[in-house]
């Protein structure tokens, strides 16, 4: 759990739940019934993108196949920290592979493109 937001947030749940900071942050997020933040900074990537897919805007999909295209020389672009965020999950090169073949000029995208991750 690299990211510093959630090491302020594990502390905050520690001090509240009144346990010591040796206490693991896994223990600590399980008794709070919440997940790494990590988690649904990616599930709403996912939401995001399938809304991209089903918005059926000829604009908007074009501004996500510019985007995925810039993913392969700029790795600060949203699209490419999404592949990155997929290549550590289950199937990554499936969901890669769809992410990365996404057809402009499909007037009538079937939900079978979408991510059915969550």
């Amino acid at each position: 759990m690299g990211c510093p937001l959630q090491t302020v947030h594990v502390c905050m749940l520690k001090g509240i739940l009144g346990m010591k900071r040796t206490t693991p942050n896994w223990s600590v997020l399980r008794e709070c019934g919440q997940e790494p933040l990590q988690f649904y900074w990616f599930r709403a990537a996912v939401r995001f993108y399938n809304a991209l897919l089903c918005s059926f805007s000829s604009t908007l999909a074009k501004v996500l196949k510019a985007d995925i295209g810039m993913s392969t020389i700029n790795k600060k672009c949203w699209s490419a920290e999404f592949l990155d965020a997929l290549h550590d999950s289950e199937r990554s090169g499936d969901f890669q592979h769809r992410v990365k073949t996404f057809n402009v000029g499909s007037s009538k995208r079937s939900h079978s493109q979408n991510l059915l991750l969550m």
